[in-house]
């Protein structure tokens, strides 16, 4: 479903009927709001530099913005939004981390792991999105080449940490956080995670 610049997935919507019937611990809530603050991180600077946003698209998946970055700002500028949305999750967390309680725990927690995670140098998180920007724009013709074998790179060592987590800790969350980014790398236009 869209509305204006709005796409409402389905999987969204699995999304909150699992928030409203199945989490009692307030978890996805928790990861929403982390995703919520991460994307705010983005989109601040990017309407502060006259950036235009395309779209927001919540899904299962969480929550993605598609902005028209080229356009309307230089490499330093879509470098500064792009990286903003990792640095507000891992500054709330450190925001967080400095009161006491489970759920703010979590949402330090979810913060962190969030902003860390998006910083990965793979197609389709910020970190990919700003080792891109930064090959780009010191003419690197084989961006997209180095962009994805980084990325091969990085999946193939995650897959082994995410399995072997898995196997010793009886987790599948960390494979499916894999699933997760093997998921985004089918080609797209310049987004922000």
């Amino acid at each position: 479903m869209t509305v204006g610049k709005l796409r409402i997935r389905a999987g969204f919507v699995l999304l909150v009927a699992a928030l409203v019937y199945l989490d009692e611990g307030y978890f996805l809530w928790i990861v929403f709001g982390a995703a919520l603050l991460h994307e705010l991180g983005h989109y601040i600077p990017l309407k502060l530099f006259g950036g235009r946003v395309l779209s927001l698209e919540l899904s299962g998946g969480g929550l993605s913005m598609e902005h028209d970055a080229r356009s309307s700002l230089g490499y330093g500028k879509e470098l500064f939004a792009v990286l903003m949305g990792p640095a507000v999750s891992i500054g709330f967390a450190l925001l967080f981390s400095l009161r006491d309680g489970m759920i703010t725990e979590r949402v330090a927690g979810m913060c962190l792991a969030h902003g860390f995670f998006n910083l990965l140098p793979m197609r389709g998180l910020d970190g990919g999105r700003a080792l891109e920007i930064v090959l780009e724009s010191n003419g690197v013709s084989s961006t997209h080449t180095v962009l994805r074998t980084v990325t091969v790179v990085c999946a193939v060592a995650l897959g082994i940490c995410c399995i072997a987590l898995a196997v010793l800790y009886r987790n599948l969350s960390l494979p499916l956080a894999l699933l997760y980014l093997l998921m985004l790398q089918k080609p797209e236009k310049a987004k922000i995670q």
